[in-house]
């Protein structure tokens, strides 16, 4: 048995636009590169574990250097734009390019923005060589949760970034399994119920990770190591995340991580052994 852990690097502008807020000032914009993956990487080192980490492009410029092995570098595209899915192919293509200029190397693996997956999108990525997608979040708890938050900002006047994908990808597989030609690794989930196994989900409840099966792919966001300290009090009133102390986020997660039946696997191994 293996498991796979994953971070989307997401700046904290992302959640911004999320929330309908400003833009945020460029000091801010460096809070993931400086404080969230160092808490990361310390916390992985110390568990001896693999990780693969999503990064935007357009926000690679705030690193001052990437991980190194034995974690993986992703694409999770250059502009982090929600509606990528819905673009036409050369658009995608480019945004797909500019992401592995900016990053240094050719990437095997890509996560969408948003979980939001089309088949012109899954198309451009496969023809770019990518070995795997792990866009994949076949949740219809998550995918209800997202539609009442952006109908609430709606009804406040507020525009969120954020789309809906098309519901038909809430029932899709929830193994490994190939897609219009294509490695795809979802996005771990519970039996039955599907509900969504990231991090959000387990620092409220650790026990659910063990719910989701013999192959655990387990996401994480950047921002599962912050709080309220961390960032603008706007967005800390914004994400209900950031309540918890990070003292607190770091046990849960190590405990977590700690549980998880088998060996860890970077998502590209993890593609390479689970569909050869």
């Amino acid at each position: 048995m293996i498991f796979s852990v994953s971070v989307d690097l997401d700046g904290l502008g992302c959640y911004a636009a999320i929330h309908g807020l400003p833009p945020l000032e460029d000091r801010w914009l460096r809070v993931v590169p400086e404080t969230a993956l160092g808490r990361f990487l310390e916390l992985f080192e110390a568990l001896r574990l693999p990780a693969t980490f999503f990064v935007i492009g357009s926000e690679a410029q705030y690193y001052r250097s990437l991980p190194g092995p034995p974690h993986e570098i992703a694409s999770h595209s250059f502009a982090h734009d929600y509606a990528m899915s819905r673009w036409p192919a050369p658009e995608i293509a480019r945004d797909l390019e500019r992401c592995e200029q900016a990053l240094g190397s050719k990437p095997r693996g890509f996560r969408a923005p948003g979980y939001t997956i089309s088949p012109a999108l899954l198309d451009a990525v496969r023809e770019r060589g990518y070995l795997y997608d792990s866009s994949l979040l076949p949740s219809p708890v998550y995918y209800a949760a997202k539609a009442a938050a952006i109908g609430w900002y709606a009804l406040r006047r507020r525009k969120s970034v954020s789309i809906l994908g098309a519901p038909g990808q809430l029932f899709a597989s929830r193994r490994p399994h190939l897609r219009r030609g294509l490695r795809e690794l979802p996005i771990a989930t519970t039996p039955l119920l599907r509900a969504p196994v990231i991090g959000t989900t387990v620092l409220a409840l650790p026990r659910l990770a063990r719910l989701a099966g013999d192959f655990v792919n387990l996401e994480l966001h950047a921002i599962d190591l912050l709080d309220a300290s961390d960032v603008p009090p706007e967005l800390a009133a914004a994400q209900p995340g950031l309540r918890m102390p990070v003292s607190g986020k770091l046990r849960r997660l190590r405990s977590v991580l700690s549980s998880l039946p088998g060996e860890a696997r970077t998502l590209e191994v993890a593609a390479r052994e689970m569909l050869p």
